[in-house]
């Protein structure tokens, strides 16, 4: 199922789990790995050390970052907790100053419900605070709290040549979205003013807007500030003073939906390390498996052909969130927040070899008498929202009992029944199954009240639905294949969707509002249809609150964005139709 302008976008806020843990990035040829798991930033002590903090500690290397000693940042460490997205920096002065998100005071409304009309967007708190250190580390100053709302991502700290500090902030605003808030300090972190909110005005889920910003100084004293957002490129503003930022628009620099890091290197370039569409999909907007590398001689006016520092082609794999440490002119030190990557390499290196264009694995061609998987996007590969959907469950748990039935997956997002139809033949009784398993409704159910003008009737009306599904149930018996028949997973609002579908004949008040206009009635009629017919039915829709009370958790939290099955959605249909499949292949 594939909802037009739904986006499905993991959150980042806090967490610094690793998207694929079980695969570790490829470094670029010349790259080899730090003898460490610390994640930047780094700075550079007076005595050549190097300094990180983690949630409660800083942290220091006298050995290139073979061992480590910490001291505490705070005097009363439970009421603080350093977000993993956070800011450090050395002051020519000499003073530390990290800026961070505070984890301990961080609430939100049961449920998420981001968007909604039951709560209210200052009902989410994630605070921004800095800290100050004016001895290399050893002992810390009690924190400063600059604002109190949501924040998702802190990770640029500079100093002007005037000595002003600038921080790249970003809060929830009451579009439900994030902006970039801007933040300066004349008195070396201290005290600080809050400057210009940078809005783009696009966007109302919980990683939407113009956000995870990153800030250089330009040789004529001027600032540039590249920021996410989700248009394909990152934005651009330039300021005078840090405080007024003007001429917010579109950069020519292509982006997945992440954030950029720049810093001002000993050579007089500006880096630039982010994650560019990967080369071997250059139209995906949201794959973080390539790091890239750029460089800018004319102050960030143009830029050099990117160089891979680091990928994952592992489902789901991420190399995103990354910090850029100088150690010494020329040496860079990268971390990733997401990805776990940890690697140096030499400036000069990164022309003497390359981290091959990725080619995906043809996909196997499925063998007869297997199992086929036939849906929309809910039975779909999630290309890294999720792990592993439940075709991949399903062919796995086979396998450990040594069936030799095969799986393969023929979801594809935004299906119809009328679409099955048409590639039925192709995709589906051409590799002759044994089984097929059949999950169509939520876009044959859809209304596009969206459009304009709007729609009134759903994409396939009822009557066709069924005769559709009786056309293709029909057909398969005739191919000596058999059939299982799947619900739907139920659909929750979201922000995204109300912003959508939230006007009549949908009820955006209420918590089935979305089905009970019409999906209700297809899986009704569906049920009908599987008992008329004596097709097994694999009732994925009933099973949902059962199955999310057994996992101490809601509904909500089954599907990833209101619609589509996250991970444990994913687990909830492998355990009900292993069995069906079981009875089946008899």
């Amino acid at each position: 199922m594939k909802l037009r302008h739904v986006l499905a976008i993991a959150c980042c806020v806090t967490s610094a789990v690793n998207a694929n843990a079980e695969t570790a990035p490829i470094l670029h040829p010349k790259g080899s790995p730090l003898p460490h798991t610390h994640q930047g930033p780094f700075v550079t002590t007076a005595d050549g050390g190097v300094l990180c903090t983690d949630s409660k500690n800083a942290l220091r290397s006298m050995d290139e970052g073979r061992t480590w000693t910490s001291t505490p940042l705070f005097a009363e460490p439970t009421k603080f907790a350093v977000s993993n997205e956070r800011a450090l920096l050395r002051t020519r002065e000499g003073v530390i100053i990290s800026a961070w998100m505070n984890g301990a005071e961080r609430a939100t409304p049961k449920g998420w419900h981001w968007g909604e009309k039951s709560v209210s967007w200052k009902d989410f708190v994630l605070p921004t605070y800095t800290c100050r250190s004016t001895d290399d580390g050893k002992t810390w100053e009690l924190p400063v709290k600059l604002s109190d709302p949501w924040c998702g991502c802190i990770h640029s700290l500079i100093q002007m040549r005037s000595g002003r500090i600038v921080l790249v902030g970003q809060e929830i605003i009451p579009e439900w979205r994030h902006a970039t808030v801007m933040w300066v300090s004349d008195d070396l972190g201290q005290s600080w003013q809050r400057g210009d909110v940078l809005d783009y005005g696009i966007g109302s889920h919980d990683h939407a807007g113009s956000i995870e910003g990153s800030v250089v100084e330009r040789a004529d004293g001027s600032l540039y500030l590249l920021l996410r957002t989700e248009s394909g490129f990152l934005w651009e503003a330039t300021s005078q003073d840090g405080l007024k930022w003007t001429g917010l628009k579109p950069s020519t620099i292509p982006s997945v939906t992440c954030c950029p890091q720049m810093m001002r290197l000993a050579d007089g370039r500006i880096a630039l390390l982010w994650n560019a569409p990967p080369r071997h999909r250059p139209d995906n907007h949201t794959s973080r498996a390539e790091l890239s590398l750029a460089f800018s001689t004319d102050e960030a006016k143009t830029w050099s052909k990117p160089v891979i520092v680091a990928a994952n082609y592992s489902g789901g794999g991420r190399v995103s969130y990354p910090y850029l440490y100088e150690r010494r002119p020329g040496e860079f030190w990268i971390t990733t927040m997401q990805g776990g990557l940890r690697m140096k390499i030499n400036a000069g290196d990164l022309a003497a070899g390359e981290i091959p264009i990725y080619q995906p694995p043809p996909a196997p061609q499925p063998k007869p008498n297997g199992i086929v998987m036939f849906g929309d996007s809910t039975t779909a590969f999630r290309d890294g929202a999720v792990q592993k959907v439940y075709s991949v469950r399903i062919d796995e748990a086979l396998q450990s009992i040594g069936s030799s039935l095969t799986v393969h997956n023929a979801g594809i997002g935004g299906n119809t029944t009328r679409d099955a139809l048409k590639r039925f033949d192709k995709d589906v009784l051409r590799y002759q199954p044994k089984l097929i398993v059949m999950q169509f409704g939520i876009n044959d159910a859809a209304i596009d009240v969206w459009k304009n003008p709007p729609v009134t009737e759903s994409r396939v009306p009822l009557v066709e639905y069924i005769a559709n599904l009786r056309k293709l149930i029909s057909t398969a018996r005739e191919h000596k294949a058999k059939v299982i028949l799947m619900t739907t997973n139920p659909v929750r609002w979201t922000s995204k969707l109300r912003e959508l579908y939230g006007k009549p004949p949908y009820n955006p008040e209420t918590e089935d509002g979305f089905e009970s206009a019409r999906l209700v009635a297809y899986n009704d009629a569906l049920r009908a249809l599987a008992k008329e017919l004596a097709v097994p039915l694999v009732d994925v829709r009933a099973a949902y609150p059962a199955f999310a009370t057994q996992h101490k958790t809601t509904v909500d939290k089954l599907l990833l964005d209101g619609m589509h099955p996250s991970d444990l959605g994913h687990q909830l249909v492998s355990e009900l139709l292993l069995p069906a499949i079981r009875d089946a292949a008899r």
